[in-house]
C-alpha cells in the first residue's frame, strides 16, 4: 500500500449522504485512514469549470482503468483504510502521470491565489 496506488473504495458524493464505489488514487496513509481523490471516466458533459480540476490521467491502461479516467483534485476524501485495502490495488500511476498531476495542482493553486 503506496501512495499513487489505484483502490476501488465507497466515496460520498459531496452534495447527499449516499456514495458510490469508483477508482480512488490514494494520496496519503495514516493510521486509521486514507486520503483519496476521486477517479472519474465522466468529462464530455461536464462544465469547463469542472473540466478545470479534472487531470486527464494519460496512462489509465497501465495504471489499471478499463476506461479513459481523470483525477477529481477539488477535493479530498478521508476513507477508512480497512475499507480501502481490503482488495488489491487495481494499480497505479505511471511516474509520468505522478509528475504530471503534481504540476497540474501547483498550476491550480497558483491561480487560485
Amino acid at each position: 500500500m503506496r501512495p499513487m496506488s489505484i483502490y476501488i473504495a465507497d466515496i460520498m458524493f459531496d452534495d447527499s449522504i449516499q456514495s458510490k464505489r469508483r477508482p480512488a488514487l490514494v494520496v496519503d496513509i495514516y493510521e486509521k485512514y486514507v486520503v483519496v481523490f476521486k477517479i472519474t471516466s465522466k468529462y464530455k458533459n461536464k462544465s469547463d469549470n469542472i473540466k478545470q480540476i479534472y487531470y486527464p490521467i494519460k496512462y489509465w491502461k497501465k495504471a489499471g482503468l478499463v476506461k479513459k479516467s481523470y483525477v477529481d483534485v477539488h477535493k479530498t476524501y478521508k476513507v477508512t483504510r480497512g475499507v480501502v485495502f481490503n482488495h488489491p490495488p487495481m494499480g497505479k500511476l505511471e511516474l509520468v502521470d505522478v509528475d504530471d498531476l503534481y504540476t497540474f495542482l501547483k498550476n491550480i493553486k497558483k491561480r487560485n491565489k
